[in-house]
Protein backbone atom coordinates (compact mmCIF):
# COMPACT_ATOMS: atom_id res chain seq x y z
CA UNK A 1 0.00 0.00 0.00
CA UNK A 2 2.81 2.69 0.72
CA UNK A 3 4.69 1.67 -2.02
CA UNK A 4 1.72 2.00 -4.45
CA UNK A 5 1.24 5.45 -2.34
CA UNK A 6 3.82 6.69 -4.58
CA UNK A 7 2.32 6.27 -7.90
CA UNK A 8 -0.14 8.97 -6.60
CA UNK A 9 0.71 12.68 -8.09
CA UNK A 10 2.11 14.80 -5.15
CA UNK A 11 -0.66 17.11 -3.24
CA UNK A 12 -3.71 14.30 -4.12
CA UNK A 13 -3.40 12.69 -0.89
CA UNK A 14 -0.11 10.97 -1.54
CA UNK A 15 1.09 11.63 2.10
CA UNK A 16 -2.37 10.60 3.94
CA UNK A 17 -1.89 7.17 2.37
CA UNK A 18 1.92 6.77 2.69
CA UNK A 19 1.44 7.79 6.54
CA UNK A 20 -1.68 5.13 6.18
CA UNK A 21 0.54 2.19 5.05
CA UNK A 22 3.40 2.94 7.70
CA UNK A 23 0.38 3.08 10.53
CA UNK A 24 -1.04 0.60 9.54
CA UNK A 25 2.18 -1.43 9.43
CA UNK A 26 3.07 -0.37 12.66
CA UNK A 27 -0.20 -1.23 14.08
CA UNK A 28 0.38 -5.09 12.85
CA UNK A 29 3.76 -5.50 13.42
CA UNK A 30 3.96 -4.20 17.06
CA UNK A 31 1.93 -6.35 18.30
CA UNK A 32 2.47 -9.66 16.28
CA UNK A 33 5.80 -10.07 14.37
CA UNK A 34 8.16 -7.40 15.90
CA UNK A 35 8.18 -9.43 19.63
CA UNK A 36 7.86 -12.50 18.31
CA UNK A 37 11.45 -13.22 17.96
CA UNK A 38 12.18 -12.62 21.22
CA UNK A 39 9.67 -14.62 22.94
CA UNK A 40 10.09 -17.36 20.95
CA UNK A 41 13.39 -17.66 21.71
CA UNK A 42 12.51 -17.49 25.43
CA UNK A 43 10.30 -20.60 25.10
CA UNK A 44 12.71 -22.54 22.34
CA UNK A 45 15.72 -22.83 23.74
CA UNK A 46 16.50 -25.22 26.98
CA UNK A 47 17.73 -23.63 30.05
CA UNK A 48 21.03 -24.87 29.89
CA UNK A 49 21.59 -22.56 26.66
CA UNK A 50 18.99 -20.65 26.98
CA UNK A 51 21.00 -17.46 27.71
CA UNK A 52 23.28 -17.77 24.59
CA UNK A 53 20.12 -18.38 22.47
CA UNK A 54 18.46 -15.42 23.37
CA UNK A 55 22.08 -13.49 22.91
CA UNK A 56 21.98 -15.28 19.16
CA UNK A 57 18.36 -14.25 18.52
CA UNK A 58 18.79 -11.06 19.93
CA UNK A 59 21.65 -10.33 17.44
CA UNK A 60 20.41 -11.56 14.48
CA UNK A 61 17.19 -9.45 14.65
CA UNK A 62 19.57 -6.39 15.05
CA UNK A 63 21.48 -7.20 12.10
CA UNK A 64 18.78 -7.40 10.16
CA UNK A 65 17.43 -4.50 11.39
CA UNK A 66 20.68 -2.85 10.45
CA UNK A 67 20.51 -4.64 6.73
CA UNK A 68 17.16 -2.71 6.58
CA UNK A 69 18.82 0.52 7.80
CA UNK A 70 22.15 0.34 5.20
CA UNK A 71 20.19 -1.14 1.81
CA UNK A 72 16.72 0.75 2.17
CA UNK A 73 18.57 4.71 0.94
CA UNK A 74 20.26 2.29 -2.01
CA UNK A 75 16.99 0.48 -2.52
CA UNK A 76 15.17 3.97 -2.85
CA UNK A 77 17.71 5.30 -5.72
CA UNK A 78 18.08 1.77 -7.43
CA UNK A 79 14.44 1.26 -7.81
CA UNK A 80 11.95 4.23 -6.51
CA UNK A 81 10.14 4.20 -3.59
CA UNK A 82 7.82 1.96 -5.27
CA UNK A 83 10.65 -1.04 -6.00
CA UNK A 84 12.13 -0.61 -2.48
CA UNK A 85 8.74 -1.27 -0.70
CA UNK A 86 7.71 -3.49 -2.98
CA UNK A 87 11.44 -5.45 -2.21
CA UNK A 88 10.58 -5.62 1.67
CA UNK A 89 7.07 -6.81 0.72
CA UNK A 90 8.28 -9.66 -1.52
CA UNK A 91 10.73 -10.60 1.64
CA UNK A 92 7.74 -10.35 4.07
CA UNK A 93 5.93 -13.17 1.71
CA UNK A 94 9.07 -15.37 1.73
CA UNK A 95 8.77 -14.68 5.50
CA UNK A 96 5.29 -15.89 5.88
CA UNK A 97 5.80 -19.01 4.29
CA UNK A 98 8.77 -19.57 5.76
CA UNK A 99 7.55 -18.78 8.80
CA UNK A 100 4.55 -21.26 8.27
CA UNK A 101 6.37 -24.00 7.50
CA UNK A 102 9.51 -24.02 9.88
CA UNK A 103 8.39 -22.62 12.70
CA UNK A 104 6.06 -25.09 15.50
CA UNK A 105 3.35 -23.35 17.77
CA UNK A 106 4.66 -22.61 21.00
CA UNK A 107 2.09 -20.81 23.01
CA UNK A 108 1.52 -21.96 26.26
CA UNK A 109 2.81 -25.19 26.68
CA UNK A 110 4.62 -26.66 29.45
CA UNK A 111 7.93 -27.89 29.08
CA UNK A 112 6.95 -31.60 28.50
CA UNK A 113 4.99 -30.32 25.83
CA UNK A 114 7.70 -28.04 23.86
CA UNK A 115 9.55 -31.55 24.17
CA UNK A 116 6.82 -32.95 22.08
CA UNK A 117 6.76 -29.84 19.52
CA UNK A 118 10.47 -29.93 19.35
CA UNK A 119 10.62 -33.32 18.68
CA UNK A 120 8.69 -33.69 15.45
CA UNK A 121 11.00 -33.58 12.37
CA UNK A 122 10.36 -30.11 10.73
CA UNK A 123 9.68 -32.19 7.37
CA UNK A 124 6.94 -33.49 8.88
CA UNK A 125 5.99 -30.07 10.28
CA UNK A 126 6.14 -28.60 7.00
CA UNK A 127 4.20 -31.22 4.99
CA UNK A 128 1.35 -30.87 7.89
CA UNK A 129 1.08 -27.33 7.22
CA UNK A 130 0.74 -27.52 3.46
CA UNK A 131 -2.03 -29.22 4.24
CA UNK A 132 -3.57 -26.99 6.61
CA UNK A 133 -3.38 -24.05 5.15
CA UNK A 134 -5.70 -24.94 2.56
CA UNK A 135 -8.10 -26.33 5.27
CA UNK A 136 -7.43 -23.49 7.46
CA UNK A 137 -8.46 -21.00 4.21
CA UNK A 138 -11.25 -22.60 4.18
CA UNK A 139 -12.46 -22.85 7.90
CA UNK A 140 -10.97 -19.59 8.68
CA UNK A 141 -11.88 -17.21 5.55
CA UNK A 142 -14.52 -18.97 3.62
CA UNK A 143 -16.04 -19.64 6.82
CA UNK A 144 -16.92 -23.39 5.55
CA UNK A 145 -17.76 -26.85 7.55
CA UNK A 146 -14.37 -28.94 7.14
CA UNK A 147 -13.44 -32.26 9.00
CA UNK A 148 -10.80 -31.62 11.84
CA UNK A 149 -7.33 -32.75 10.41
CA UNK A 150 -5.62 -34.97 12.46
CA UNK A 151 -3.72 -33.81 15.74
CA UNK A 152 0.29 -33.79 15.09
CA UNK A 153 1.31 -33.51 18.46
CA UNK A 154 0.30 -36.07 21.28
CA UNK A 155 -0.98 -33.38 23.42
CA UNK A 156 -3.55 -32.13 21.15
CA UNK A 157 -5.11 -34.96 21.65
CA UNK A 158 -7.85 -36.84 19.30
CA UNK A 159 -10.30 -33.90 18.79
CA UNK A 160 -7.40 -31.53 18.14
CA UNK A 161 -8.09 -29.54 21.36
CA UNK A 162 -5.15 -27.32 22.71
CA UNK A 163 -4.28 -28.35 25.98
CA UNK A 164 -2.88 -24.84 27.80
CA UNK A 165 -0.77 -24.47 31.07
CA UNK A 166 -2.68 -22.51 33.26
CA UNK A 167 -2.25 -18.75 33.53
CA UNK A 168 -1.51 -16.76 36.57
CA UNK A 169 0.52 -16.79 39.43
CA UNK A 170 1.38 -19.96 41.75
CA UNK A 171 0.68 -22.77 39.01
CA UNK A 172 3.53 -25.17 38.45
Amino acid sequence: MTGFAFWIPEGSGRLAVVALGVYLFDCVYSPGEGPVPFTYSAEAFPLYIRDVGMSFATAVTWFFNFVVAITFPRLLGAFKPQGAFGWYAAWNIVGFFAILLFVPETKALTLEELDQVFSVPTHTHAAYQIKALPHNIKKYIFRMKVDPLPPLYEHEGALREKHYAPGGAGHA
